[in-house]
């Protein structure tokens, strides 16, 4: 239950989630049957209505535009160009969090990869360039239906390095994991049993920043961060703004909706950690 309301509860922070209860609210401030003009109770609640509705939906507008989700990613992203070193060292294992495929289950004729799978893809080639001798595929199971069968997302991501030619042996998973959180934790411990000291961290641009807060807190490992899957080109190769490119950045689309929520989880979670914990340095060679 608490691992659910985990999941649910920042849901109402995000702008759709958030909006909506606004929204909610505003209708049930509204003032019931016809009422009068004149009376000063009926005058309030009905301007904390179209208070609460016209936030709720300003505020799903402002998440919605390209031009807000634009920059909320930017801000991630630049930080993540940062953190990952030109020059990459060997480490003892490259360790891909989850996130990015979909599972071999029908109709589909086997793993498919989403978004997010640039993760697998990367790390497979890091492998493959000698930079460490193992590949550690991460992700537990995250599901609230009864009896899905799926298997833990590391075991997908296990098969399908596999297919791209990446020996077993040399590849060890992480399945119990459900949150960064946990992965930091698992694999810390893993790479204390195998007497590990360094990993090359494989996730997400945008999910960078939080990811190397979390391990360098949690896992004991020198941490070495291999950003990819970036959302968008950097802001100097983006291109000039013109009148219709500023126009449509100003409507609300569902793709920048996406964009902005999930830009606003990894700030939050970001947020917390640099309050929660000591400050977090980014990796260096030494």
């Amino acid at each position: 239950m608490g691992f659910l309301l985990s999941k649910l509860l920042p849901l109402l922070l995000y702008p759709l989630g958030l909006g909506l209860l606004l929204q909610l609210l505003g209708l049930a401030a509204a003032p019931k049957g016809s009422g009068q003009g004149s009376d000063p109770r009926s005058s309030r609640r009905r301007q904390a209505s179209l208070w609460l509705s016209g936030t709720g939906v300003g505020l799903i507008w402002l998440g919605a535009m390209p031009l807000t989700s634009r920059q909320l990613i930017w801000g991630l992203e630049e930080q993540a160009a940062a953190l990952t070193p030109q020059q990459l060292p060997r480490a003892d294992a490259v360790v891909v969090l989850g996130g990015g495929l979909r599972p071999a289950l029908p109709p589909r004729q086997g793993v498919e990869v989403a978004e997010g799978g640039d993760r697998l893809l990367r790390g497979v080639q890091l492998v493959r360039r000698g930079l460490a001798p193992l590949l550690v595929t991460s992700g537990g199971r995250v599901s609230f239906t009864g009896n899905d069968p799926a298997p833990p997302e590391a075991l997908w991501a296990r098969d399908l390095a596999q297919e791209l030619g990446l020996p077993a042996h040399r590849i060890l998973i992480n399945p119990g994991s459900r949150t960064t959180a946990e992965e930091a934790r698992d694999i810390g411990a893993l790479g204390r049993q195998r007497g590990w000291t360094r990993v090359l961290l494989v996730t997400s641009a945008f999910h960078m920043p939080r990811s190397m807060a979390t391990f360098q807190q949690r896992s004991g490992l020198t941490v070495v961060p291999v950003s990819c899957d970036y959302q968008l080109p950097g802001r100097a190769h983006y291109g000039q703004p013109t009148v219709g490119n500023t126009l449509k950045s100003l409507v609300p689309d569902a793709e920048a909706l996406y964009l902005s929520t999930v830009a606003l989880k990894e700030h939050l979670g970001l947020a917390i950690y640099r309050l929660s914990f000591k400050p977090w340095e980014p990796w260096a060679p030494g």
